[in-house]
């Protein structure tokens, strides 16, 4: 046997010889660890695990991580990674725990039989059923010799044999007014794994045979939550849970930031409002001033230049309407389909932000007359409960109603609002009126924002 760690061919009793713990090695230094290996160093190294496999000392499950390590490593010290724990191949291991008796027989009559996690499989084994079920989960077990051939007999019952990804699987037999089942992952063989032969022979019942990644979903959420709380403790109470909902909100206002530039590598706790000019401040709970923009007809635009046309138009809408938000400092709070619902901290900048929009709409349609595109909009301020990176509450509601009183190309203001900038002499309203707005048991006043030049 080659000695995989030193690349060497020295030999001694059929077996490598390995740097035992706590003895100086050249292999130890820093300079050797970081040294290159090739194919053939990992070759070795997966032949070392196998051998491992075969004594016991790997279960399926673990020879297959590890060969996925070692086909992987780049350096000698990544390589010697894989066989870190494990004793010196052909040495004597003195143990007081006696050595799990192999299992033969899994028998299941009028009755069931399940075999899982670390069991030891020998070279044969033997699965009957007969008027009942039998289960055996191969990926957890530690397996002798470098092929296992498993003699199944079922008899009105059935047998599921369960088998890690990427092994070598063959089933064999026939079967009478019965079936025989083999589904396996389509994933590369993993290299040095032991061959599994079945040998099904089933009268009016059925064997199943599958492959199963080594790790249920379980185990991958609680590796990942197990991340979570070590990356972002931040976000774990003092139970251990994880806030979600404050992960996602942070979440939610970093990639907003990220898209305008102003964003970091990581949402902070609190968030900071971005500086600039032109950088929309932080909205809170408290009065703001909502806007709700709509296309007219979309719904028609679809059914007359079908998806793809109407899907392009729409982005075009998109992208003037968020080129707008960023010039006056709107916050976008949610998109639905071709509406838009955004917050500004001041109705000024609300109502020039209005006027932009359909300004920039009245240039894009005319210089695209076969397809132009028409807003209708609402403005109406008030106080709002920020929730979950939303808004709540009676003012959004009358915004939203506003926008759908308004006209193609109109903006429809709510008394209020126009009241609140009336004495700056900037805007110019017309068409004072009071209608009642659905679901609304009081009149609304309104009207309607004068932008044409």
């Amino acid at each position: 046997m080659v000695d995989a760690r030193r690349g060497g061919t020295e030999q001694t009793d059929g077996m490598a010889q390995w740097p035992q713990s706590g003895q100086p090695s050249p292999a130890d230094s820093g300079s050797e660890l970081a040294e290159r290996v090739a194919d053939a160093d990992r070759d070795r190294t997966i032949l070392l695990l196998r051998e491992h496999v075969v004594e016991g000392r790997l279960t399926l499950d673990e020879f297959s991580e590890r060969v996925g390590l070692a086909l992987e490593a780049r350096t000698r010290g990544e390589l010697d990674g894989c066989l870190v724990d494990l004793p010196v191949a052909g040495s004597e291991v003195v143990s007081d725990v006696p050595i799990r008796k192999a299992r033969r027989w899994h028998v299941a009559v009028m009755s069931g039989s399940d075999t899982k996690g670390r069991w030891r499989i020998s070279g044969k084994t033997n699965a009957v059923a007969v008027m009942g079920g039998c289960d055996l989960d191969l990926r957890r077990a530690a397996i002798e010799g470098p092929e296992v051939e498993i003699s199944a007999f079922c008899f009105w019952g059935g047998i599921k044999i369960t088998v890690p990804e990427g092994f070598d699987v063959e089933l064999d037999g026939f079967s009478l007014m019965g079936g025989r089942s083999l589904k396996l992952r389509d994933v590369p063989r993993v290299p040095g794994s032991p061959r599994i032969l079945i040998k099904g022979f089933c009268v009016m019942g059925g064997i199943d045979v599958r492959s199963k990644p080594n790790r249920t979903g379980k185990e991958i959420l609680k590796s990942v939550l197990g991340g979570v709380q070590e990356a972002l403790p931040e976000y774990v109470d003092g139970s251990g849970a994880i806030n979600f909902s404050a992960l996602g909100k942070d979440i939610r206002r970093q990639i907003r930031a990220e898209l305008s530039g102003t964003g970091s590598s990581r949402p902070e706790r609190p968030v900071a409002p971005p500086q600039g000019p032109s950088a929309p401040p932080m909205v809170n709970d408290g009065t703001v001033t909502i806007l709700f923009s709509d296309m007219v007809d979309y719904a028609g635009m679809t059914e007359r230049l079908g998806d793809h046309a109407s899907r392009e138009l729409l982005r075009q809408h998109h992208q003037i309407v968020r080129s707008m938000l960023d010039r006056h400092g709107g916050r976008e709070i949610n998109v639905q389909g071709d509406g838009f619902m955004v917050v500004f901290s001041g109705v000024a900048r609300a109502l020039r932000c209005a006027v932009d929009l359909q300004r920039a709409f009245r240039t894009y349609s005319q210089a695209h007359a076969d397809q132009p595109i028409q807003v209708h909009i609402g403005i109406h301020t008030g106080d709002a409960v920020e929730e979950d990176d939303d808004y709540l509450g009676h003012t959004v509601i009358v915004a939203s109603r506003l926008a759908s009183q308004a006209e193609a190309g109109e903006i429809v203001v709510s008394t209020l609002s126009a009241q609140l900038v009336q004495g700056s002499g900037e805007f110019t309203f017309v068409g004072q009126r009071d209608t009642f707005l659905k679901g609304m048991s009081r009149p609304q006043g309104m009207t309607t924002l004068s932008w044409g030049d």
